[in-house]
């Protein structure tokens, strides 16, 4: 993305002084945080939101999936939409859209209006982690790209594990409805926070826009030409969908159903998902630079995710000590694919790489929009009738059947990242010829 990406050389000329960036970037890192939130939040509340809504598993599914119906195909659109309006005027709109979605998801009288509150909170947070990517690449020198792109990354970590047993907690002591019209008002002043204080670009640094800049589907077409664009963007939908399936709404009702514990108790297994996420992205792009490559770390992370889902669905009476081991594995194989973010920057020009990493980004989360809805209509065709306060129970049985998909997508990643990826050695491999 030619104007929304700085080229290599306008980075060299980046500030000095890091201060005022790391304002910037702590900011916009926030709205991520919240957003992350968001997008895990109905794990905690399944039993609530079933009984009020008098849904079953296919409806809850559905209900959560409706965030990604909007987030998903959003990711392309906002890259090009970066080039256009500038970080500071789309991450404000964004915010208040998103925030507003809680807002409503809070008020939602019925199953539809809930879906419709999920949607505007996807389409508001489908702006916050390329904008994230776009201001490093304007406020920071080249080198720090991978790096601080991971340090993001514990931003949605942090979000998300708040998102578990803090917010488990709120909503057993105020009701989801509190909780959410709560998040709706701190996403208000995130969104007022943005508009105040995130600047563009560096007061000194004039963006550089490409002849064709204004023809948004010639730099798409150009991405999808790209055989490794599709490569990487199978990788990163295998390497993220455990995550969004389990962590983002199943592995809560699954855990507590496994050891016949609270949803409260069931969260903080899903917190050490996101404590490993927090912790692996940062790491695998530190080793990644280190060891001057891609590929390697990234077919160890999709390993370890591998090991770590066959382990939490198929070993026999699974203790707490190892669950917690599998989970701590699942969020660090996961945390691996920030580096194909990493691998897509290496493979496009500048002029088309936020274009690039928009739609890998949309793979990225593609397998919520997916998985989830899907995860939750093989619950409702195995389950056997079993019935507490009019809500289906569903049984160890009917879990490992449908979240077999989760390892299933591990294996494909691990298989992606050995054969058909290209290692670039953390060097642009791409030229600057016009046509690919």
């Amino acid at each position: 993305m030619s104007g929304a990406i700085i080229t290599p050389d306008k980075q060299q000329n980046a500030p000095t002084n890091l201060f005022f960036p790391i304002i910037i970037l702590l900011i916009v890192a926030a709205f991520y945080f919240y957003e992350f939130m968001l997008q895990v939040s109905p794990g905690v509340m399944t039993h609530d939101l079933m009984k009020d809504f008098g849904v079953t598993a296919a409806g809850l599914g559905m209900i959560s999936g409706f965030y990604y119906y909007a987030y998903t195909p959003m990711q392309i659109p906002a890259g090009l939409l970066y080039d256009r309006f500038g970080p500071r005027v789309l991450l404000s709109i964004s915010a208040t859209v998103c925030a507003l979605g809680a807002l409503g998801f809070g008020l939602a009288p019925n199953a539809y209006l809930a879906g419709i509150g999920r949607f505007f909170m996807g389409m508001g947070s489908a702006f916050a982690f390329i904008g994230c990517l776009v201001l490093i690449s304007r406020w920071f020198p080249s080198k720090y790209f991978a790096f601080l792109s991971g340090v993001i990354m514990i931003m949605s970590s942090l979000g998300a594990l708040v998102g578990e047993m803090p917010l488990a907690a709120d909503v057993e002591r105020h009701g989801w409805r509190h909780s959410m019209i709560s998040l709706g008002l701190i996403g208000l002043g995130i969104a007022v926070l943005i508009w105040l204080i995130v600047r563009d670009s560096p007061a000194f640094e004039k963006i550089k826009q490409h002849p064709k800049q204004a023809n948004e589907w010639h730099r798409l077409a150009q991405v999808l030409r790209r055989p490794q664009s599709w490569w990487l963007a199978l990788y990163a939908f295998c390497a993220w969908s455990p995550i969004l399936i389990v962590a983002g709404l199943w592995g809560v009702p699954y855990i507590a159903q496994l050891y016949g514990i609270s949803t409260t108790k069931a969260s903080g297994f899903i917190s050490i998902v996101w404590i490993s996420v927090g912790i692996g992205s940062p790491l695998f792009g530190w080793v990644s630079d280190k060891i001057g490559r891609r590929c390697l770390p990234l077919t160890v992370a999709a390993g370890i995710s591998l090991a770590a889902t066959l382990g939490m669905l198929y070993i026999p009476h699974i203790p707490y000590w190892l669950m917690g081991v599998c989970m701590f594995g699942l969020g660090f194989g996961g945390s691996g694919q920030i580096l194909s973010f990493a691998l897509v920057k290496d493979n496009n020009p500048p002029r088309i790489v936020g274009t690039a990493i928009g739609f890998n980004n949309t793979m990225v989360v593609a397998g919520g929009l997916l998985f989830q809805p899907l995860v939750g209509l093989i619950l409702k065709f195995t389950w056997e009738g079993k019935l507490l306060d009019n809500v289906p129970v569903y049984s160890q049985s009917n879990y490992q059947v449908a979240l077999a998909i989760v390892p299933l997508c591990a294996l494909i990643g691990t298989l992606v990242s050995m054969f058909m990826l290209q290692e670039s050695h953390c060097r642009a491999l791409h030229g600057e010829q016009e046509d690919f």
